[in-house]
């Protein structure tokens, strides 16, 4: 009886339990169902992330010949569109001298426009004549005359375009001449030199490689669920982060903005890929330098049902 007792206790309890979960399930179910509205404007920080260069570029040629001269050394500072490297140009120099010449000899086209309008003077002459003396001129010939000043105006437009096509030919020699010519892109330093003075270049084959310190991104992973609360063009703070390391560079903070927000969430982290340009002030982050990432989330109103 005793036992019977309390096996009835123990399944009024369970019962209990059961219909209290299915409660709490019934409510977190309705709260799921019914829109709220959510307010976010707290800073987000991640750990973890990683200093890179953006400017930073192996300079090539497409041209194949050898090296005149090769002026920077490794570490030096160039400006934008310094000439750094120079292939040997001589035989392109003198093709260049050849059609600077053809294009600015208009002798042609002079004595076209010469021929040309003799040739409409003697035709409109013969016309007159057999205006004033029918059949002064025979027919033919007046045929001939006009056929004459025809060919003169043609050939006085051909002339014209044979210039024309000289001075496009000096364009496009000038053109293969700069590609002989190896110029900064942009304002950096150095990073490393391939080739000197006297070496034989392939097409294609490094000979320097340059870098800006200017300005770097900062790169690191943001977990999904904060997506909402960040966009392009976010203010972020950086400060650099090395744990076995005491530098002077981590008492230094520095801003920029968020650019660039991955559009593939990885799998595995579920996490987004994302990446800020900082103004790296007096080049002091460089490029490998681990660093800690604050972004000012954006006070956004995200909706869930």
């Amino acid at each position: 009886m005793r036992r019977s007792h309390h096996l009835l206790i123990i399944l009024l309890a369970l019962v209990t339990i059961a219909f209290s979960f299915q409660l709490f399930s019934d409510d977190e179910a309705a709260s799921a169902q019914s829109p709220r509205t959510k307010l976010s404007s707290d800073s987000i920080r991640l750990s973890g992330c990683r200093v890179k260069l953006i400017d930073e570029v192996v300079l090539s040629s497409d041209q194949i010949g050898i090296l005149s001269f090769v002026i920077p050394r490794e570490g030096e500072r160039v400006d934008e569109n310094q000439l750094l490297a120079q292939i040997d140009d001589s035989i392109v120099r003198a093709t260049y001298a050849i059609v600077d010449k053809q294009a600015e000899n208009d002798v042609e086209v002079r004595y076209a426009r010469k021929a040309g309008e003799l040739a409409q003077v003697k035709y409109l002459r013969a016309i007159e004549a057999n205006r004033d003396v029918p059949n002064t001129i025979p027919d033919l010939e007046i045929r001939e005359l006009r056929l004459s000043a025809e060919k003169a105006l043609l050939q006085f437009e051909q002339s014209q375009s044979n210039l024309l096509i000289n001075k496009l030919k000096r364009v496009e020699t000038k053109e293969l001449l700069n590609k002989y010519r190896i110029a900064a892109p942009f304002t950096g330093i150095v990073r490393q030199t391939f080739k000197k003075r006297g070496e034989s270049v392939s097409q294609g084959e490094p000979i320097l490689e340059l870098v800006s310190t200017d300005r770097v991104k900062v790169e690191g992973h943001l977990a999904i669920e904060d997506l909402a609360k960040i966009r392009r063009g976010s203010e972020v703070r950086i400060r650099v982060d090395l744990p076995d390391v005491d530098l002077a560079v981590e008492k230094h903070e520095f801003t920029g903005r968020l650019a660039f927000v991955d559009v593939r969430i990885e799998p595995v982290s579920r996490k987004v890929r994302i990446w800020a340009e900082v103004d790296n002030r007096n080049g002091l982050l460089m490029d490998g330098y681990p660093a800690t990432m604050t972004i000012k989330s954006s006070t956004v109103r995200t909706t869930s049902r």
